[in-house]
């Protein structure tokens, strides 16, 4: 028994060492024929501002990415393109760094020099070697040493080459827009906000939910600390006003026809149970950010007073 147990350990260990022989042999190879990106578009100045929620996104799924290179990317992709996943990776022949963001609607491949775009159906990527925090990839022709476990690399390949299985992952990633194409959002880093399409459909997103309604069905919108109102609408058009010096939690109210109701919340209650301060800048940030959305929605009315 001792003896076959000792003998499969070698064997697979004699295994293992063969394979990064091969590995290494076919990568040292590749870099003989293979490629390096060029011809990089230039990324556009006066990109437009995004929202929070889409920096924090990217900076969560690639922690090796940080808060300057994240705000490029967001600014960048357009607003009707959701990020499916993000790899760092470095061009192996040159050490550049280069972002990977598969999106609905193609690939994005971001430097802080420029960026390519390629459509799905013309996209080559394979694994060449299994490393110890990623793997090397060859994609177009190009050796890039890319970060992340086995199981996000592999959700990787499969969105960029099954179209089915990245059909599924699209489908699970727009469904929070509720079937709306936005071409504006206002969301917070934790999520909550808004999403708007050209027809002037709202849809409101909180931790669980998701709820769509056209501008017509929004009666009013109130802004609560803790359950005062501090600023309210009047169908949308007139403002009533009201002072609170500090509260536990900050959210929006909505009113829509049907006398159906619902709280978009904005700031949560502090884990230490401890109120948020007027002069603070925790609550300056969430009391602006709720206006920005109560404000984005007035925009819409097609008769303002």
């Amino acid at each position: 028994m001792l003896k076959n147990v000792i003998n499969n350990f070698v064997n697979r260990v004699q295994t293992k060492y063969k394979t990064v022989i091969e590995e290494n042999n076919h990568l040292n190879e590749l870099l003989q024929t293979s490629e390096t990106f060029h011809n990089l578009l230039a990324i556009p100045e006066n990109l437009k501002e995004r929202s929070e929620y889409n920096i924090a996104y990217i900076m969560n799924n690639s922690p090796d990415i940080n808060m300057e290179k994240a705000t490029i990317i967001s600014q960048l992709i357009p607003i009707d393109e959701t990020y499916l996943i993000t790899i760092f990776t470095k061009e192996l022949k040159t050490g550049k760094e280069y972002y990977l963001i598969p999106t609905t609607k193609q690939l994005w491949l971001i430097s802080q020099e420029g960026y390519l775009v390629f459509p799905y159906g013309s996209l080559n990527c394979q694994v060449i070697k299994d490393n110890l925090m990623g793997k090397t990839l060859l994609l177009q022709n190009v050796l890039l040493e890319a970060n992340g476990n086995n199981e996000k690399i592999t959700s990787f390949l499969s969105i960029l080459l099954n179209a089915n299985e990245r059909e599924k992952i699209i489908q699970e990633k727009i469904s929070y827009l509720c079937g709306i194409v936005p071409i504006s959002q206002e969301r917070n880093k934790y999520g909550f906000g808004i999403s708007i399409d050209q027809d002037s459909n709202i849809v409101f997103h909180t931790k669980e939910e998701n709820y769509k309604y056209s501008y017509s069905e929004i009666k009013e919108c109130e802004i609560l600390l803790d359950n005062q109102v501090y600023f309210s609408t009047k169908n949308m058009s007139g403002v009533m006003i009201a002072f609170q010096g500090s509260c536990y939690q900050i959210s929006i109210r909505v009113k829509t026809e049907g006398e159906h109701t619902f709280i978009l919340p904005i700031l949560e209650p502090s884990a230490f149970g401890t109120k948020y301060q007027r002069q603070d800048k925790t609550f300056q940030e969430n009391i602006a950010f709720a206006r920005k959305i109560i404000d984005k929605i007035i925009s819409l009315n097609p008769r303002p007073y």
